[in-house]
């Protein structure tokens, strides 16, 4: 029998991840350090699950902020109130996160709701009718490869269609169905050998 788990925790044991985050958003540090204090986090987590005998070691289950709003990022599910603010991508999907209130604009985060009956939080994806679905990210495909230069072949995990669509918010006439078949060849590149 094989074992795996969906994710693990990504805060860090000292909260790492949370402090670094509040020097990033004070510009005490930069994005590339950001990077840095993530890939050192993931780093340890692969440790730690693959030290307890956990068989299959996930990947992409680490986020700055929220795996819902990640897979919708990585999708261009992103509302045009943001993308109007022209600002780096990461700076765009904190804004989507946490809202944004600069030289650029005034914007507020997008709505959380709870996790199904859990009390995790998630971000709410927004799709209007003009969403162009198409993948734009390489979040996924880049934590595969860094856990592969270290040695470690993962299962790369996201939200997947139907998950994405039920949690998500339709702001225009379009509903959930409209989008599905998009949704979903968008996703293909998951679901054949492209992790090699």
């Amino acid at each position: 029998m094989k074992t795996t788990v969906i994710g693990y925790p990504r805060i860090g044991s000292h909260r790492e991840l949370k402090f670094a985050e509040q020097k990033y958003f004070k510009q005490t540090v930069s994005a590339d350090e950001l990077a840095q204090t993530a890939s050192v986090l993931r780093q340890e987590n692969r440790g730690t699950v693959s030290g307890a005998g956990i068989d299959q070691l996930p990947s992409n289950d680490f986020s700055y902020y929220d795996t819902t709003l990640d897979t919708a990022f990585l999708l261009n599910i992103v509302p045009k109130r943001y993308k109007d603010l022209n600002l780096s991508s990461l700076d765009e999907y904190f804004a989507e996160a946490r809202g944004y209130q600069g030289d650029k604009g005034d914007v507020t985060a997008l709505s959380m709701k709870k996790w199904f009956n859990t009390n995790y939080h998630y971000i709410v994806p927004e799709f209007d009718d003009d969403t162009d679905i198409k993948l734009v990210g390489t979040k996924v495909f880049d934590e595969f490869k860094e856990a592969k230069n270290a040695g470690i072949t993962t299962r790369p995990v996201l939200v997947g269609p139907y998950t994405l669509l039920k949690l998500s918010a339709y702001k225009g006439s379009k509903r959930p169905a409209d989008f599905a078949a998009t949704l979903v060849k968008a996703m293909m590149p998951y679901s054949v050998n492209w992790l090699t």
